[in-house]
This record gives structure tokens, sequence and C-alpha cells, in this order.
């Protein structure tokens, strides 16, 4: 369940004080290059004590220096109910910095010569619900990762008949998407035959050595996953009643093996005909949710190009590094790199003046950019990600608590 925020909402609640507020809590800033990003134990009693005040179970935070991964800080528990501590193996929600990585991808493939910048995705795949409009029919990849589609970031999901239509010219303004990566991720499905999981374990988990990731929740591994924490009506954090990977990826495990076809070799359509064999909910919350709302992306996925990697700080702290040195066999043309990292838009309308290139947000240094994005699932599981190519440092915060964005500010 993906908490349904447009662009706005998300540099209002912290997207756009990401820079300032990851360099804060490290003591340094974007000029200071000669300083480290690892906390001494000054620093790391104070990340202890802000997590306390605002009652965040868990936190894994990674840094990234000299374009590699150096260090990582595991703090608190994965199950405030269970006191299971955050540890180097603990998988969280990356939530929205999903999108980059999947972008990368989708620039790995532009590399292959199996899909194009202006190839437009109604040529391959229409999704249920999209209206046959000129402005839906010229959507193109760069503009789903330029977030230029027009597209909202989730359709309502209250009714089943929800149409899916661009609300301005594709192109010509911002409009932050996840319909528009899940529509991409179904067209490339398509183009390569791969279901997601496999598609970026392909192109990005197996070249890069990071196979510990995955694009959905995996049944061997839901006991290294966070839980998801909420606050209570006395103020205190508690563990939140409905975990619903837990409670929806056991369900369709189950048809995944009557299949005998693991859940990470499945395509979208396989997910479709998957909800319509699984056992019924009895999670009162989502008992009564027809099966058309467990294929709507905003609201029950289990795999999602636009929020579900599971992944350790330090891994995707990796990820950053491989963009970073753009080296080895994950990387991808210098000029696709240089492309990801420039201006493709202006999103002055949205908030704080901060213009986006190929999925990141960016913003000028000294030397080089820095770019950087953010991640909120079910309003449980926040996330940051951030890198200076200038410096060739980085910084991933993870978190598992509903007040992870204002944990992440302080």
């Amino acid at each position: 369940m993906v908490m349904q925020l447009n662009r706005r909402d998300t540099l209002a609640l912290g997207g756009g004080l990401m820079i300032a507020a990851c360099v804060k809590s490290t003591g340094t800033s974007l000029t200071e290059g000669t300083r480290s990003w690892i906390p001494d134990r000054q620093r790391e009693s104070m990340i202890r004590g802000v997590m306390q005040k605002y009652k965040v179970p868990g936190v894994g935070i990674a840094v990234i220096e000299d374009g590699e991964f150096v260090w990582q800080g595991n703090y608190g528990v994965a199950n405030i109910d269970t006191g299971k501590p955050i540890d180097d193996e603990t998988l969280f929600q990356a939530a929205s910095l999903t999108k980059p990585l999947f972008a990368f991808v989708v620039l790995r493939l532009i590399d292959a010569g199996k899909i194009g910048f202006e190839d437009q995705l109604a040529d391959t795949h229409r999704p249920d619900g999209l209206v046959d409009s000129k402005w839906n029919n010229s959507i193109t990849v760069r503009h789903v990762l330029t977030h230029q589609t027009g597209l909202p970031n989730w359709r309502r999901a209250d009714f089943e008949a929800a149409v899916l239509e661009a609300a301005f010219e594709p192109g010509t303004a911002y409009s932050y998407s996840g319909e528009a990566f899940h529509w991409l991720q179904q067209v490339c499905e398509i183009k390569t035959g791969l279901g997601l999981h496999d598609l970026v374990d392909q192109f990005f988990f197996t070249p890069s050595g990071l196979t510990d990731m995955s694009m959905l929740w995996l049944s061997g591994r839901a006991g290294r996953e966070v839980q998801g924490h909420i606050i209570d009506e006395n103020g205190e954090a508690k563990r939140a009643e409905l975990q619903f990977s837990d409670e929806h990826g056991v369900r369709l495990n189950e048809v995944a093996e009557r299949w005998k076809r693991p859940m990470q070799t499945w395509r979208f359509e396989d997910f479709e005909k998957a909800h319509s064999e699984m056992r019924p909910h009895t999670e009162s919350r989502i008992a009564n949710y027809p099966l058309w709302r467990f294929n709507r992306p905003g609201t029950g996925v289990m795999i999602n190009s636009a929020s579900s990697l599971r992944t350790t700080p330090a891994d995707y702290a990796r990820f950053i590094a491989t963009i970073l040195r753009n080296t080895g066999p994950a990387a991808i043309s210098n000029d696709l790199r240089q492309e990801m990292l420039s201006i493709q838009t202006d999103v002055s309308d949205a908030g704080p003046n901060r213009p986006v290139g190929l999925s990141w947000s960016l913003e000028p240094v000294d030397g080089g950019v820095a770019f950087d994005h953010w991640g909120f699932n079910q309003g449980q599981h926040i996330s940051s990600g951030l890198g200076d190519t200038a410096q060739r440092k980085g910084l991933v915060i993870m978190t598992n608590g509903s007040q992870g964005n204002a944990f992440m500010d302080e």
C-alpha cells in the first residue's frame, strides 16, 4: 500500500529538505569535502536521542566516501514487540527509492537497444482504465523518467472504473507519478519477456553483485524485514496491526507453490491471475477488498517499479556508489549517466526550486551535482538517499516508524 502523495506533498514533508537534513545529521556540508560523513560517538548518541524523541523504533544508515560504501550504522529494533535488533542483514522497504533504481535499469535497457527514450508506451501496452486520447498516446519513456507524463501519482482506488488520464500535454510540466512508473514496468516486461524482479536481477542485481536486493516480499526472507510502526493514542510507538506484505505475501506464495513458479519470476499479469486464486483475507482492514483493488498498483501490488524494493541500507548505498563511479559490469554509458544527472525539468511550481534529472532530484554544487530521492510507504517506511558527484560521497537513511521523516530532518 503506497500512500497517495504528489510531489508537492513529498517536498513539503521533507523531500525538498533532504540534502540539508542529511548533511546536518553528519555535521558537515556539501562544500566541506574533507570531513568524513561517518558519525563519531557523540553524533551516534545524538542519533539515538532523536530516534527516542520521535519514537522511531529502527534506523539503518549507510555512508559512501570516495565512491565506495564504507560504513553502516544500525540503531534500534526491527519489531518493537519482539525487540529484534536492526543489524547488517535487516531488510527495509525502500519505498519510492525504488524509482531511481528502476530508472537506472531502464537506462541499461536503452544501452542494450531494447527500449528507447522516445518510445511511446501505448504502442506496446495499454493498462486498464487508460483513456484513448492524444496526450495519453504520446507518453514516452523519457516522460515517465522525468515525471512529465501528466498522470496522477496514483489514480483513485475507491472504485473499480477509475480512469487513467493525463492532466496536461506530456513534456510540458511536472507531475510526480507512480502510475507512470508502473505502466513503464509493464512495457519493459513485455519487451524483455521477463518479470520485474528477474529483469532487474539480470540487468542490475547480478552484474553489480547485489543479489541480496529483491523487488518484492519473499517468504524465505520475511524474518529479515522490518515491521512498520505507528504512534498510538498515548503518543508511543507500536507495531501497526496490518503488515500488508506479510498478510498478502503469504497468500500469494501459497499460489506460487501450487503453480510451482516462484513469485520473483512472475510478470504483472501473473499477479493479476494469482489474486483470483489466493486464499481470502481475514484481516478486517482488507477482508472486504474486491479482487480488482489488489491489482491497482497504488493499493496492494506486491511488486512495483515505483515502490516495492527490499534492501539493506548498505546495498542501496552500493547502488548510489555505482552511479558515482560509473565503472564495472553494471555501469551505463557516460552519455546516459550525464543525461541522468542533468536537469530535465524544473519543478519550481511544486515547492522549492528542485530541478529533476532522470528520476533523481538534483541540486548543483561546486564541481558537480547532488542527487537525491525520498521514499514513503504506508506512512511507516520512510527513507532517503543522497549522492554528491563532486565529493563522491553519499548517504542512505532507512526507518520503520511513522515519524521517520521528522527524525531525518533533525
